[in-house]
């Protein structure tokens, strides 16, 4: 089965969703971004094609948060296949070793756990510099333009996590890391520091549903095949958004700084801003104004028909 939506219709389905939510007064800004105005509101679409659709804030740059994820995500997959072909191995589920482990505890530091784990397993080990400039060249080509890292932010969350005596935390417990502590601690908060506007966050997007190709700068960021595990990360990996999800058929992420990006494989990327969170950490606005694009429009990644946006 096949759908095809005009691009107009698209549109209007945008600029209603921005017009129907951008009133809304629900939710708190998070503590770790406090001072930013709370009305900002933007929503960015973008399609595998390079064509862009804006309305409101969406020019103004926000911290990405855990959205710094994503573009790990896809290093991580690149790297893991490598080592995978390698080998000669083929993908397994693993059920033999997660039978027989213990899963560990996630020690109690102040947040992202998980994300600093991910970081430490990406090569090269024990260089935190070239560790760093692959993340930082990976968000620019998925992002089409370099990100800026919030000096602010990035401080103040170091703070925290000295006083939270967090690097002893981790080492003391069984939540193994694959690289030195305090750099893998340092490099996650930098990555989460880090800043971009709806645009650039739904180019992102985009790149992942143009299978790695930026559809913009036309770079080819990583070979497509991947873009399968890093969409499915996305929809796994992401625990508050899970209902979400699931109501909207969207594997998406999201940062405390109040964006939301997510990916219609093939299709199009979604990016809205809004820093009022709900209490699962999610920019209330963000989060309806996409699940009402994908409504109106009757999109859905679980769909079986196949979608084209035409002019």
């Amino acid at each position: 089965m096949e759908r095809v939506i005009k691009l107009s219709d698209l549109r209007e389905a945008v600029n209603e969703a921005y017009e129907k939510f951008k009133s809304v007064k629900e939710g708190n800004v998070d503590e770790r971004v406090k001072g930013v105005d709370e009305d900002l509101f933007g929503i960015t679409v973008a399609l595998a094609d390079g064509t862009v659709i804006n309305k409101g804030d969406t020019d103004t740059a926000f911290v990405m948060g855990q959205i710094s994820k994503v573009p790990v995500s896809t290093l991580r997959a690149e790297q893991k296949a490598a080592k995978m072909a390698a080998k000669g191995d083929a993908a397994s589920c693993n059920c033999h070793e997660k039978a027989h482990g213990v899963k560990p505890a996630k020690p109690a530091i102040p947040f992202g756990a998980k994300g600093i784990r991910a970081i430490s397993k990406l090569e090269p080990k024990g260089d935190p510099d070239s560790k760093w400039n692959f993340i930082e060249d990976r968000m620019t080509s998925l992002i089409g333009t370099a990100p800026q890292l919030d000096v602010k932010l990035y401080e103040k969350l170091q703070a925290e996590f000295k006083d939270a005596n967090a690097a002893q935390v981790i080492d003391q417990s069984d939540f193994k890391l694959a690289d030195d502590t305090k750099q893998s601690i340092n490099l996650f908060l930098k990555s989460v520091s880090m800043t971009a506007t709806t645009q650039q966050l739904a180019e992102m997007g985009a790149t992942i549903v143009a299978d790695g190709v930026n559809p913009f700068t036309r770079q080819i960021v990583y070979d497509g095949v991947l873009s399968q595990r890093v969409v499915a990360r996305m929809a796994l990996k992401s625990h508050k958004l899970r209902r979400f999800i699931m109501k909207t058929g969207l594997p998406a992420s999201a940062g405390f700084g109040g964006g939301v990006v997510g990916v219609l494989p093939g299709v199009l990327s979604i990016a809205a801003y809004s820093p009022r969170l709900c209490e699962n950490g999610v920019s209330i606005k963000g989060a309806r104004a996409i699940a009402y694009i994908m409504k109106k429009l009757n999109l859905n990644v679980f769909s079986s028909a196949k979608v084209t946006i035409e002019s």
